[in-house]
């Protein structure tokens, strides 16, 4: 349903949103993002707002992560649906290990609650996710993890190259964790952020990212994502098209925190 393609296309930007800063470290902070759905053309959506609440702080051995968001949809009859989501994830610093937790509501949809955790070895990557059953997940070893795969990104961004491929393990999705991601990367240029003097001065990168669906094999990506990203991590805005209507999303609030503070 188009509600849970929402919940999984806006996790993957918080998970951009968490991309290292192009100097050594991962930028710990809160960020608050306004939603509106437009340019509808093939749905029966009528509009849509909503927000996304985001979270990342960088602990002892990795980065914790937290993304609450709530999307109300504008139907016909002047009817409306609410959907909402929660995902955690965990990965350490060497992207080994990466766990994750889904928490969703929909008018739309139902309930679903899952968890689960991954971990790679020396043959592969193995682990299970965990909701009324336990299912066993085991793929290549080559896949990446969330981080690990913004970070090669990065490196690519910074040494002027525009396009990098992969398959990456993210998990928002029940039935088909691993996607195939094509990124293209544009140069330099200031953000395109007009009521705001000091954000418009930022010096970004326009990126855009089409996710295609790895167990289905499809020629045509499930949805794409353009956005500005800057040089600290920060996604000033961004839009996820989904062919039949497009979620825009534009920054709010930002605050920088304090990372967990260790014992070595």
């Amino acid at each position: 349903m188009f509600s849970n393609k929402c919940i999984n296309a806006l996790f993957i930007i918080y998970l951009l949103l968490i991309s290292p800063s192009f100097s050594s470290q991962l930028l710990s902070h809160k960020a608050t993002y306004i939603l509106n759905v437009e340019n509808i053309k093939n749905s029966f959506l009528e509009g849509g707002q909503g927000q996304t609440f985001f979270e990342i702080q960088e602990v002892c051995d990795g980065w914790n992560v937290r993304e609450d968001y709530i999307l109300i949809y504008e139907l016909p009859n002047k009817k409306s649906a609410k959907s909402f989501s929660s995902f955690t994830t965990f990965e350490n610093k060497i992207s080994t290990k990466h766990s994750f937790q889904l928490t969703e509501k929909s008018d739309l949809n139902g309930e679903n609650d899952y968890q689960g955790f991954v971990e790679k070895n020396k043959k592969n990557i193995s682990g299970s996710m965990i909701n009324q059953n336990i299912k066993k997940l085991t793929f290549n070893k080559k896949t990446l993890f969330p981080l690990e795969h913004l970070k090669k990104v990065i490196q690519k961004a910074k040494a002027g190259q525009t396009i990098f491929n992969a398959d990456v393990f993210f998990g928002n999705e029940e039935n088909n964790p691993i996607k195939t991601v094509s990124t293209v990367i544009s140069n330099k240029r200031r953000a395109k952020v007009h009521n705001n003097k000091n954000i418009s001065a930022v010096m970004v990168w326009p990126i855009k990212i089409a996710f295609y669906s790895k167990a289905e094999n499809k020629t045509s990506p499930d949805y794409e994502i353009s956005l500005e990203l800057d040089e600290d991590g920060v996604v000033y805005s961004y839009k996820v098209d989904y062919g039949d209507f497009e979620v825009i999303a534009k920054l709010k609030d930002f605050k920088v925190i304090e990372k967990q503070v260790c014992n070595n």
